[in-house]
């Protein structure tokens, strides 16, 4: 999701903040977490402090890593999963605004992400805002309150200088494409066409903001939804794959047997057993 940084700005301009918390957190490589859903009591911003992650919200992968920020909204559903050898390490600031605020389709209920690079000033802002978590009385209150609209502030003014937000833009516009349009025959380079930009360079911005290629996250898209239809629906093997945009009914039987381990007629026997598993690098809306 693209996000117009002045829109923003006009958004918190106009609201009142409540911070709730912040902490700081360190995960070990390797680790994972699936069936999650963010904090019911209000919005997050994740800061990224040392080494990457991948985190699917709602269906929407982003691959966090330093320079980049992701926004959540309260009670979405949320998967997690340390990339890499090293440890994930990362900041959580939860916010909330009075309930009269609370407009079902303002950015506090959106997941985006924020291209901010490094910004020295950004970096001490919020490991002020760390060091004075855990202070209690009305002054400490309102030094964490003034230091949250300073980072709110600051990450604003940060993006607005970065130029790092079209490449993730371009991949966050991609996934929602694919979403949208799964059903339909095209291929990657037409995608790649979609934003002017060569197959092969598509292919790495893909791979290097979501953490997959996009034929592989295509074709898994493609699985599960094909997995729902054989659940819901008496629809031939033939019928299923144009259904999902394949024309060739056997070459979608091989994707789905590679995929699921099992071809669509045994899975449509077994169903539940063989279900594509959550643990799969996205999961879908």
């Amino acid at each position: 999701m693209k996000i117009d940084t002045n829109k923003l700005a006009d958004f918190y301009a106009q609201t009142n903040q409540f911070l709730l918390d912040s902490a700081s957190y360190r995960i070990c490589p390797g680790s994972r977490a699936e069936g999650w859903t963010t904090n019911e009591r209000g919005g997050g911003l994740v800061f990224p402090l040392e080494g990457s992650a991948r985190y699917t919200l709602n269906g929407v992968p982003y691959l966090l890593r330093s320079g980049m920020i992701v926004h959540a909204g309260p009670s979405m559903k949320l998967s997690k999963e340390v990339v890499g050898g090293k440890p994930w390490r990362y900041a959580l600031i939860h916010y909330r605004i009075p309930e009269e605020e609370k407009n079902p389709s303002s950015f506090y209920h959106q997941h985006f992400s924020i291209a901010t690079g490094i910004p020295p000033k950004l970096t001490e802002i919020l490991y002020r805002l760390l060091e004075s978590s855990g202070a209690q009385g009305s002054l400490a209150a309102l030094r964490k309150k003034s230091l949250f609209q300073g980072l709110i502030e600051e990450i604003i003014l940060s993006a607005q200088k970065s130029g790092l937000n079209d490449e993730n833009n371009l991949v966050e516009d991609a996934v929602s494409f694919i979403h949208e349009h799964y059903h339909q025959r095209f291929s990657i380079a037409q995608l790649a066409q979609r934003y002017d930009i060569n197959p092969k360079r598509f292919a790495e911005l893909f791979q290097r903001h979501a953490g997959i290629s996009p034929v592989r996250y295509l074709t898994e898209f493609r699985i599960r939804r094909s997995q729902e239809l054989l659940k819901s629906s008496d629809c031939t093997v033939t019928q299923l794959a144009q259904c999902v945009g394949y024309e060739d009914s056997y070459y979608f039987s091989r994707q789905f047997k590679k995929i699921t381990g099992v071809s669509p007629t045994e899975f449509r026997t077994t169903e539940k057993i063989h279900l594509l598993p959550e643990k799969s690098p996205f999961t879908y809306r």
